[in-house]
């Protein structure tokens, strides 16, 4: 299935750069937003890594430790051309010493804490990126016009590339894997993700394209900054107030069953979309999956941006929520290449 060219908030971007030349270029810090508690019978591990997925770093510790790999929980993936840190849970049950941590091959732990609870996807709050973009030459004005916009009004939560494959075909194969019965789990949850990202990015796409991005439309449900807690409310200006603030944004649907919360033209326009692609949403529907919120766009925190005309470097330090791309974020203002290797 073709992959549109989705529309970007503050204009298409204009500037070059390369990154993930090296890994020390792409540095990622995972943020947990909790302690663990210090007891229990899962022991977490804050590890550094470097040109290892995350799978692979699983599979090294299950090893070190003398535990099955399905004993380890981790909330996000993590880049494997980068210096990524990111929790890890080991499931120890009747050990209730500290095992000693030890550093491994490509990886490194930097601290070891009992927790009551494994480690579950999605649980951590967000991610600390330090960055260098090589090969920018001096920014033109459009270019840094978009960086204050994204640093002032947020960036569009546009799904990453690395979603679709590194063909960009996931979405093709979706559709013609999953009804095949002996699909593995974990293909078929990629896959499903896949279908319900292309959508939800479609759904942006036109809300960007149709000036309802920046703004609220009637009928929308909303997201707290910093949660995932969603209402409905009708339009005033104390509401426009908080959406102007970033205080709230709007959301859209990741496709599933269970009626929608939205409701006049916020559901129209979804649904036309939804409409337009019927062979994904029917697909969908044999899958049972249930429908989610996930908000239109997100505030960029501690945002601070610096060239190098000497090594024609951009870096970049940020902090995104959970579920939020950096790849998207730099979409928004400058096209990005790097090296054809494994990601993830």
């Amino acid at each position: 299935m073709k992959h549109e060219d989705p529309v970007y908030p503050y204009g298409a971007a204009v500037a070059t750069g390369l990154i993930k030349s090296r890994p020390e270029d792409f540095r990622v810090v995972e943020e947990l937003g909790f302690e663990p508690s210090g007891e229990g019978e899962h022991l977490f591990l804050l590890v550094q890594k470097s040109a290892l997925t995350t799978p692979e770093l699983v599979d090294r510790i299950a090893r070190d430790y003398s535990i099955h790999p399905r004993q380890i929980g981790y909330s996000g993936m993590k880049d494997k051309n980068a210096l990524t840190t990111q929790w890890l849970s080991l499931h120890l049950p009747g050990q209730t010493a500290a095992a000693s941590p030890a550093d491994g091959d490509g990886y490194r732990v930097l601290r070891a804490l009992r927790n009551r609870s494994k480690l579950r996807r999605g649980t951590h709050k967000s991610n600390f990126f330090s960055i260098c973009v090589r090969a920018v030459d001096a920014l033109p004005g459009a270019s840094l016009a978009q960086l204050d916009d994204l640093a002032s009004q947020g960036i569009a939560n546009y799904f990453g590339a690395q979603r679709f494959g590194r063909r960009q075909d996931n979405v093709t194969r979706a559709l013609a894997q999953l009804d095949q019965p002996r699909l593995k789990r974990a293909r078929k949850s990629i896959l499903l993700s896949s279908l319900r990202s292309y959508l939800f990015n479609q759904v942006l796409s036109r809300r960007i394209a149709l000036g309802y991005w920046a703004q609220p439309l009637d009928g929308d449900v909303f997201m707290l900054r910093g949660s995932h807690s969603i209402f409905s409310a009708s339009l005033d200006a104390a509401l426009s107030e908080r959406f102007a603030e970033m205080d709230i944004s709007s959301t859209a649907s990741l496709y599933g069953n269970g009626e929608s919360r939205l409701s006049g033209a916020a559901l129209q326009l979804e649904q036309q979309v939804f409409d337009e692609y019927s062979e994904i949403t029917n697909c969908l529907d044999r899958q049972g999956v249930s429908r989610q919120m996930r908000s239109l766009r997100v505030a960029v925190e501690d945002f601070a941006y610096e060239h190098d005309a000497g090594e024609r470097c951009l870096r970049l330090e940020l902090r995104l929520p959970a579920g939020s791309y950096l790849t998207s974020l730099l979409d928004h203002f400058i096209r990005v290449s790097e090296p054809n290797q494994e990601r993830f």
